[in-house]
């Protein structure tokens, strides 16, 4: 994150960055933070109770911006989209892995689902 664009605007002022890393939220003594999905199916999903602790954290008391989570089947990214969200005071990228997040994250703290493209990025 202190390389190319990113760093340079962090360097600038521009921006601010946070990582969180979501096991040291999980309540699991393994501090395990993935299942297979509840109604059955293939992969594994990222449970709920991590990310909404981590995603609380990461809020504080006064947050002002939106919660958003990077997902394949989310809203294409526009540069109408990223005009709009850089009015935003300050966002919360939410980067799924495995087969996805529990829904009830979805449903219960996000504020909208956003695909960067039809392509596929490791890592």
């Amino acid at each position: 994150m202190g390389e190319s664009i990113i760093g340079r605007a962090q360097r600038s002022g521009a921006i601010s960055v946070f990582a969180h890393n979501i096991r040291d939220y999980s309540s699991d003594k393994h501090r395990r933070v993935d299942d297979t999905p509840y109604g059955g199916g293939a992969g594994m999903v990222m449970l709920a109770q991590p990310i909404v602790d981590a995603m609380e954290s990461a809020m504080g008391d006064n947050f002002k911006g939106k919660r958003l989570y990077l997902s394949p089947r989310g809203k294409t990214l526009t540069q109408k989209m990223v005009e709009e969200l850089s009015k935003e005071e300050e966002l919360i990228l939410l980067c799924g892995h495995y087969e996805g997040v529990d829904q009830r994250v979805l449903d219960e703290i996000v504020d909208e689902e956003i695909s960067v493209g039809d392509y596929v990025l490791t890592g």
